[in-house]
Parts: C-alpha cells; structure tokens; sequence
C-alpha cells in the first residue's frame, strides 16, 4: 500500500469562502464568538491542516482590514462582486490557483469540521476527480475538485456555488464516508448557533 505523504499532496490547496453578508444573522457572523471562546471564522480556518501549504480565504470589499489578520497564513482573495451570492466569490478565487492539481473548498461558517475530515479529502483528490464527505447518509462540506473542473468553477455565477457543477458531473462523484456531523453543521442564524455551542 503507498503511504501518501504532504509532497503528494503539495499542489492541492483549499479556499475557504467567507464573502457572504450574514444577513439571515444580522450582524457579521464571521466575529460572533463560540462556546469556546473563539470566533466562528477563527475556529474555522485553526481546523485547517498544516498539510494544506496553498490557502486562499475569500472576502468581500471593505474587509482589507479584517483580512489583515490572517494574511500571515492565508492568500486573501477580494471578490468584488461577492454581493451576487457565493458563486462569483468562488469564481474569483479561481485566479489563485492556477497551480494547483486540486482544491478543497470550504466554508467559513463551519467550524466543527474536524481536522481530519480536511486532510482526509485533500488525500481522496489523489484518486477522486470530485470528492464529497458523507456522515451517515447525509451529504456535506468541504467538497474536493481536481483541476479538470477549474474553468467551469471560474465561470460560477449568482448564489448557487458549485451544486449545479456537481450535479452535472455526479459520475465523478467519490462520496467520502465519515463520522464528522461537523461537516453537516453550517451556522447561518444565531438561533443556529445557540443549537451547534
């Protein structure tokens, strides 16, 4: 059996999308804080492994400044169009990884995906044009994609993010089975929150 090791997968990055408005939560749900203590974004992007060495985290305009603190670690990407729903912001990160052999593509209000989930799709990529984390029967995020599919994922427009594309290529599809509910758990009101802490 060959032992994959972060050389191989070097070249697969992760974009973590995090342009949204939270206007179901009615204020910036990015800074709202978890039982823990964190912020929701900070318990988000501290899950992602090391072995993720490409890292592009989306923003919308106005948000240099709050971008500021986490360039250290992460490519900022400012969609200019984020305004139109995920799809543009995803397309705009696009021009980042011209690189990259694959990308994980994350969401930046669920931080209870485990670290493990994380690495495990990047290590799936290796063999899987299009991977996607299952826990019991229910489908979640991130969502893995080789490089075959960057142009149409430059292309996305409006609110729908990459569902469509995954509909259109579900021969392709690798469901990763897990026991990570995190990757169900998206936190899009504070009654959300509130039920997730």
């Amino acid at each position: 059996m060959k032992i994959v090791t972060d050389t191989d997968t070097a070249n697969i990055g992760i974009i973590i999308l995090a342009a949204g408005y939270s206007k179901r939560f009615n204020s910036d749900k990015r800074l709202a804080r978890l039982q823990s203590g964190e912020t929701l974004m900070d318990a988000t992007l501290n899950k992602i492994p090391e072995s993720f060495h490409q890292r592009v985290l989306v923003l919308h305009p106005g948000d240099e400044e709050f971008g500021s603190r986490y360039q250290g670690n992460w490519t900022l990407c400012i969609a200019e169009q984020a305004n139109k729903g995920m799809g543009h912001s995803l397309a705009a990160a696009m021009t980042y990884t011209l690189n990259w052999d694959a990308a994980v593509i994350g969401l930046a209000d669920m931080p209870y995906v485990q670290s493990s989930t994380y690495r495990a799709i990047q290590k799936a990529l290796l063999k899987h044009p299009i991977v996607r984390p299952s826990c019991q029967g229910r489908m979640g995020n991130p969502v893995g994609l080789q490089a075959t599919f960057f142009k149409e994922l430059s292309e996305l427009h409006g609110d729908q993010g990459a569902r469509n594309l995954l509909l259109r290529h579900e021969d392709q599809l690798h469901l990763m089975d897990c026991a990570d509910w995190g990757i169900v758990q998206d936190i899009d009101t504070s009654e959300a929150l509130k039920k997730a802490d």
